[in-house]
């Protein structure tokens, strides 16, 4: 249950992040309570894990701060919320991942498209493929921890 949620979360926000490079408040809202309401309920992760995720957002956030928003703060607050759903562990699985796959496409839109080296992209849509990644290789038995 709680993989469908942040399965339709990152597709709800990888829309807004593609279409208008911002995400929704109200989105985020709901799902960080719905993120909350399954820890209570079903506790998936301890909660020193996912204090722990959600601490990977918060990092994100501060460097988001200091950087003058190389990292959005939007995309920030979706580690946030991630955390909440994955616990540390996997949140840092998907954020390296998301963050691997986005650099690969960083660099072929560098190269072979000619944009120049400062282009902006959305994140979130990385962070939906990586999570999506993440979830079929637990499935098959691997990664989810």
């Amino acid at each position: 249950m709680e993989a469908f949620g942040l399965a339709v979360f990152y597709g709800l926000t990888a829309i807004d992040d593609v279409r208008t490079k911002s995400i929704r408040v109200l989105e985020v809202i709901i799902f960080a309570v719905i993120g909350v309401l399954i820890d209570v309920i079903l506790k998936p992760y301890s909660w020193v894990s996912i204090a722990g995720g959600v601490a990977v957002g918060a990092v994100l956030y501060i460097i988001s701060i200091l950087t003058k928003e190389k990292i959005g703060k939007g995309d920030a607050v979706i580690v946030m919320v991630s955390g909440l759903y994955l616990g540390f562990m996997n949140t840092m699985i998907v954020l390296w991942l998301a963050s691997l796959l986005a650099a690969i496409v960083g660099v072929i839109m560098v190269r072979c498209q000619g944009h120049q080296i400062d282009v902006e992209i959305p994140f979130v849509p990385f962070l939906l493929v990586a999570y999506a990644t993440v979830f079929l290789v637990g499935q098959l038995g691997g990664l989810m921890l």
